[in-house]
């Protein structure tokens, strides 16, 4: 055999074996980035809702771009995140009338985005565990109270900062962690309860596709649904829900500090609104992108 040959022979060898190893390496997934760290975050959302209210269907589109800022502390076994507000804008299409609200917003004579500037620099902490799930938070309701304006619009912006929102999304980002190490190709699930405001829970198998260098390559696919109970109270009228749907996506994590540096997840829900005995008909999809980039 001519050396080289025999140096290619050789090169495959190691290729193939490095494969083995890295198929039969099990890896370790947990939030646990170091302390001091910071973090730039942009969540993007696209979200389209068709309602058929007597036998006419009425569609809203909703674009929503939030930007903030994660620093990391320490505390005890768990990892403290404080959260800052960098930019905030929301674009609403609803029946041929366009609302737009942002933090940059220069024109004071809306209103609407008042609520947004308010936000703009403000701070909240959330203590999360290893396997991403909100412990504790605090400062969320004294952020609520700064903000001015009519009840309705303060109600509409625990959407966006309560702290059922602040915890959906935080869990939905973080809440993949494995119980344990995982080797590629093996799936493990996660269980998952969101208010917003009524209850929706659900579950999601998450699969290790593949790993490259410290980067792991996650593939995801879940359902969830409303229970029979599921409503609330606006304006002195019950409301309830009877919603289901799927949900599936793909994520890359950072395997040293467990951070998501890019994830896309698509969600598609369909039900029943029921108020005043009137049952709506109601369709809603999603795409949420998420990207991650460390600060200096």
């Amino acid at each position: 055999m001519s050396m080289k040959k025999h140096l290619l022979l050789c090169l495959l060898t190691c290729f193939v074996l490095s494969a083995i190893v890295q198929a039969q390496k099990a890896y370790t997934l947990k939030f646990n980035p170091p302390e001091g760290s910071r973090y730039g975050v942009a969540l993007a959302s696209q979200t389209k809702m068709i309602q058929n209210v007597m036998d006419q269907n009425m569609e809203m589109n909703m674009d929503y771009n939030l930007h903030n800022t994660y620093r990391i502390s320490t505390e005890g076994n768990n990892k403290k995140l404080t959260l800052v507000y960098d930019k905030l804008d929301m674009n609403m299409q609803v029946m041929g009338q366009q609302v737009k609200m942002s933090s940059d917003d220069t024109d004071t004579s809306n209103e609407l985005s008042a609520a947004f500037k308010a936000l703009k620099g403000q701070s909240l902490s959330l203590l999360i565990d290893e396997y991403g799930k909100v412990l504790k938070i605090e400062g969320a309701r004294e952020m609520l109270e700064k903000i001015e304006g009519a009840a309705q619009q303060k109600e509409a912006m625990k959407g966006v900062v309560g702290e059922d929102a602040l915890k959906n999304m935080i869990e939905q980002s973080f809440g993949f962690y494995p119980k344990s190490p995982v080797k590629t190709g093996e799936s493990w699930t996660t269980e998952m309860s969101l208010k917003q405001p009524y209850t929706i829970a659900g579950s999601a198998t998450y699969t290790l596709v593949k790993v490259e260098g410290n980067k792991a390559f996650i593939d995801f696919t879940g359902k969830m649904a409303t229970d029979s109970s599921s409503s609330m109270v606006t304006n002195g009228i019950e409301v309830g829900f009877a919603i289901e749907g799927a949900f599936s996506g793909s994520t890359e994590v950072d395997i040293d500090t467990g951070m998501p540096l890019k994830s896309f997840i698509q969600q598609k829900m369909k039900g029943n609104i029921e108020a005043g005995g009137q049952k709506i008909p109601m369709a809603v999809t999603s795409d949420i992108t998420m990207t991650t980039v460390k600060k200096p």
